[in-house]
């Protein structure tokens, strides 16, 4: 079962920048950008300043920040943090669509800075999330709910955050936005053409635990799966779920003729045979 609540874009547009190699960090020399610790809050803070540069109508900071969180040498960073074949297939979306997706960052800090809400941050299991993780990673995930909202509003994700070389640098090849009704006219869902069944845990077998796992996961564009969280479930069928759903295959979604990567979530059923 299913249940599609975000999508994300990494369409390729233009061929491959150098702008880490071109800008050589436009910053401005007259007022050093700030330092943040590695945490949750010091996540926080970096978007706060962010949108108080936007308020403030500031937009050469509000620029020099964002670029401050470009991932340094990404290339070489993607396929070692992931592995040779995984790294390859997301730096070149990363490279390719990166000062598009750095405006799009800046318009939504813009329009957020106009209204009432709160910024927050958590920090996520990275092995969890990605199974072909070659060395430790601190990814945390950003969230924006505005004040004015329902109280039972789920919050707009920002987007993914790792911190490399003493900063926060933004995974922009995951960009989250809320489905409209009339962008759901050319979108073509996933089919699901691999589906591997979970073992069930001697451990919940003998203690007769039987339930439903819900997995929080992107199906890629080539479609393989990537398990973000866990939503809910029983801690003792939690790892079997997620060893199984890692090995689902998928035909991806498809908008206006493109495969698309689109964040879901999964059920995964555990019954005993009587």
């Amino acid at each position: 079962m299913l249940a599609c609540t975000l999508l994300t874009f990494s369409t390729f547009l233009s061929d491959p920048i150098t702008r880490q190699q071109s800008k050589s960090s436009s910053t401005s020399q007259a007022e050093p950008l700030p330092t943040y610790s590695n945490t949750s809050d010091g996540l926080r803070q970096l978007l706060e300043d962010m949108r108080t540069a936007a308020k403030n109508r500031d937009n050469a900071k509000l620029s020099a920040l964002i670029r401050e969180t470009e991932i340094p040498n990404y290339e070489t960073w993607f396929t070692a943090t992931f592995g040779q074949e995984k790294g390859e297939s997301w730096a070149g979306p990363y490279g390719k669509n990166l000062e598009r997706n750095e405006k799009q960052l800046q318009d939504f800090i813009i329009e957020v800075a106009l209204e009432d809400g709160e910024i927050s941050a958590q920090k996520l299991d990275a092995p969890m999330m990605y199974d072909t993780l070659t060395v430790p990673l601190d990814l945390y995930l950003a969230d924006w709910k505005k004040s004015t909202g329902p109280n039972n509003q789920k919050p707009d994700h920002i987007g993914y955050f790792m911190f490399v070389d003493g900063k926060f640098r933004w995974d922009s090849t995951v960009e989250f936005f809320r489905v409209q009704k009339s962008n759901r006219g050319g979108l073509v869902p996933a089919k699901l053409i691999k589906r591997v069944a979970p073992e069930y845990p001697p451990e919940a077998r003998e203690k007769r635990i039987q339930g439903t796992v819900k997995l929080n996961v992107i199906i890629r564009k080539d479609g393989s799966v990537t398990v973000q969280n866990v939503v809910e479930g029983d801690q003792i069928l939690v790892p079997a779920a997620i060893e199984a759903v890692r090995q689902w295959r998928y035909h991806p979604f498809i908008l206006t003729g493109q495969p698309i990567e689109v964040q879901t979530i999964i059920d995964v059923v555990f019954v005993l045979n009587e």
